[in-house]
């Protein structure tokens, strides 16, 4: 059973105060929560890879960029510097991203971590060192393949 504790608030701030309880945790992915094989919760080898395989060459990039900084967490600048892209287009296709796992993939969570960073109003992303092996295996196949195919 959840323990509650009792905390005064103002009046005046207890919607601020439903508002940030009601929020999805910054990523119930805060902290790398993998399984025994390494990978995060529910997330899979072979799901590591459809994943990756099926997302465009943008989101392979950003992808790419966290697991190239993991386990070390990652500010979306830096992950726009890293892959060739601006901030705008990092966070512009991380939502569409985080509805494909939600609908093609059926996971509740990005198959790496998010924090926000409240005090200073960024969020980072971080990658468990077997997914971001993973990735970084995917992306060297993926560019012999784009070399040799052309």
């Amino acid at each position: 059973m959840t323990e509650l504790v009792h905390v005064p608030v103002p009046v005046d701030r207890v919607r601020e105060v439903y508002e940030l309880l009601a929020r999805e945790i910054a990523g119930s992915a805060g902290a790398h929560r993998v399984s025994d094989d390494g990978y995060p919760l529910g997330w899979s080898e072979a799901l590591i890879d459809r994943m990756f395989v099926e997302s465009s060459r943008v989101v392979r990039r950003i992808l790419t960029a966290i697991a190239q900084k993991s386990p070390d967490w990652v500010t979306t600048d830096e992950i726009a510097e890293a892959s060739g892209l601006t901030a705008r287009q990092v966070i512009a296709s991380l939502g569409p991203f985080k509805k494909r796992v939600r609908g093609r993939y059926g996971m509740n969570h990005w198959p790496f971590a998010s924090r926000e960073f409240v005090d200073a109003g960024i969020l980072k992303y971080s990658m468990s060192p077997i997914t971001a092996d993973r990735i970084l295996e995917l992306n060297v196949q993926f560019e012999q393949h784009e070399k040799g195919g052309r």
